[in-house]
């Protein structure tokens, strides 16, 4: 009888990493020689292999036994899969249908399974691991514009290999330099420019605020995944990123009053609390808040930054 899984339950111990509005992000350890028998997920979902060696297998002209690195499983999809030897971990991204209603038809690589060999995909893949190890109370936000340009960047791998494939040698292949021209022209026009720039006023004056990605293209009356795109296009870092980066730069000049203690900047600044505020700071300038404090009293301290 082919088992059906439940949201969030794969074969293997798990660990959730984030989840919110219908996406959800989990870590899973698998077991040493672990043959998982044919069957299917309530839910669609990524599975990157961040160690171990595993493969696919699904029906269809494509569903032989394959090795899996990034791999994309519709919902409902039958399938099986084996991991050999010291077994695996990997990162899944699972989608609910009320997330994927939100793209509006425009993904039209999660209607049917692939594997996604390298590049783009898998880059922003590692920056979302990382995302969701270390996180702070600009990962939500951070955490949905990674995932929308993921899937932009996995939709213009689909796209340029069936483009391509009557020509390239394997169908893993991508061709160099098709990218940059679209993304260029899709950042260069003055409208962008007006919206990015209103964008951007929005992120200054609310950057201590919950933001969701959604409510701030709606204020710049483009998509979601549109705006996670272009502004990393112009600006060289995701919404998240930026967000960061403001309630630090509040955070460092609130830290020149110093009666106002650590735990009540860090709230001011949108942190989840000081100890999130004193890692990611850390991060930031190389020394804690408090030790950047007492720096600044004593007018020692210059940022790298």
């Amino acid at each position: 009888m082919l088992r059906v899984l439940e949201p969030g339950d794969y074969f293997g111990k798990n660990i959730p990493r984030h989840s919110g509005a219908g996406l959800s992000i989990v870590e899973t350890d698998f077991a040493t020689d672990l043959v998982i028998p044919r069957h299917e997920h309530v839910n669609a979902f990524f599975c990157f292999v961040l160690g171990g060696r595993a493969t696919r297998a699904w029906p269809g002209r494509t569903g032989d036994e394959a090795p899996m690195s990034l791999t994309f499983f519709p919902a409902a999809l039958p399938h099986e899969n084996c991991w050999h030897g010291p077994g695996g971990h990997v990162l899944h991204v699972e989608f609910a249908s009320s997330w994927l209603e939100r793209l509006g038809g425009r993904a039209n690589l999660l209607l049917d399974p692939g594997d996604f060999p390298g590049g783009a995909p898998l880059s922003l893949m590692r920056r979302l691991v990382y995302e969701c190890r270390e996180p702070d109370a600009a990962t939500p936000l951070a955490v949905e514009g990674l995932v929308l340009e993921f899937l932009a960047a996995c939709q213009r791998t689909d796209m340029r290999r069936s483009a391509y494939a009557h020509v390239l040698p394997s169908p893993s292949v991508t061709p160099v330099g098709a990218q940059g021209v679209t993304a260029s022209r899709m950042v260069g026009g003055a409208r962008t420019r007006r919206w990015l720039d209103r964008a951007e006023a929005l992120l200054r004056e609310r950057c201590c605020e919950p933001l969701s990605l959604e409510a701030i293209a709606a204020d710049c009356n483009v998509s979601a995944d549109h705006l996670a795109r272009a502004f990393r296009k112009h600006f060289g870092c995701t919404v998240g990123e930026y967000v960061r980066q403001l309630r630090l730069d509040v955070a460092s000049r609130l830290l020149l009053d110093v009666d106002r203690p650590l735990a009540q900047i860090a709230e001011t600044t949108g942190f989840a609390d000081q100890s999130h505020f004193t890692r990611v700071f850390r991060r930031q300038f190389g020394v804690t808040p408090g030790a950047y404090r007492a720096l600044q009293a004593q007018g020692r301290f210059r940022s790298n930054s």
